[in-house]
């Protein structure tokens, strides 16, 4: 039996839940636009956004790796799309505005990927402060739909400290500094090959701290995909040299 503040807690998480499906309804507005979408409109977006994202789509999987050297132990990133314009602002309402149903095109983008041989699907954590603030970890989300679509098994295998700053007040070295430490694995990953799935890949700073955690839990090795990664001036300029972008 729960303590009263937890039902307090499952409550307020309830009423979000509703106001989520009250305020933005799916299918009835466009997730990246707030057009009005037809009943043809798939994932909740309008034909041009969802035109754009799939030229996005594309765009993203004729660039290489990133250009940064991977963090050690890491075999390989995957992302589905630059973190900019459409993929930009549904992460944004995902992680940000608590809107799940903008999980769905990211995610069923992500299932479209070449994966590894992995055995298991392991989400980059949270930390419990932002778990009871947002009421899900989005990296969550993504790695449910994808192990759903693929009959993979997921395991919430990491934990994330709360004693650390918030990344996205950082710079790249700041970001590195500040999450030494900062996970664990709590969960057996012994043996096996993760697929480590988070919404947005940016120094690898993240990437590199739960890495470290999954192989000292004895994991045989680790791949990543990502919704979007941030892109460097130079790719960049290569993605608009050789995929010109849409007018």
């Amino acid at each position: 039996m729960g303590t009263v503040a937890e039902h307090i807690r499952a409550l307020a998480k309830c009423v979000g839940h509703t106001a989520d499906a009250w305020l933005f309804p799916r299918d009835v507005a466009c997730l990246c636009c707030d057009r009005a979408l037809s009943e043809e409109a798939r994932d909740g977006l309008c034909p041009s956004c969802k035109a754009a994202l799939d030229e996005a789509f594309a765009r993203m999987q004729e660039s290489k790796e990133p250009s940064q050297p991977l963090p050690p132990g890491l075999d390989y990133v995957h992302a589905a799309f630059s973190y900019d314009a459409q993929a930009r602002r549904l992460i944004t309402q995902l992680k940000f505005q608590s809107l799940r149903s903008a999980a769905v095109p990211l995610a069923r983008a992500m299932s479209m990927m070449p994966a590894g041989e992995e055995d298991v699907i392991v989400p980059v954590p949270t930390t419990k402060r932002r778990l009871r603030e947002r009421g899900f970890n989005q990296a969550a989300l993504l790695a449910q739909w994808l192990g759903r679509q693929w009959k993979m098994p997921v395991c919430e295998a990491l934990e994330r400290s709360d004693t650390h700053a918030a990344q996205v007040t950082l710079s790249a070295r700041q970001r590195r500094r500040n999450l030494v430490g900062c996970m664990r694995a709590v969960k057996d990953v012994a043996g096996k090959r993760v697929l480590l799935v988070d919404d947005v890949y940016t120094t690898g700073s993240t990437a590199q701290e739960a890495v470290r955690a999954l192989l000292e839990g004895g994991a045989a090795g680790v791949g990543m995909m990502a919704a979007a990664r941030t892109l460097t001036v130079e790719e960049e300029k290569l993605n608009d040299l050789f995929m010109p972008r849409r007018k």
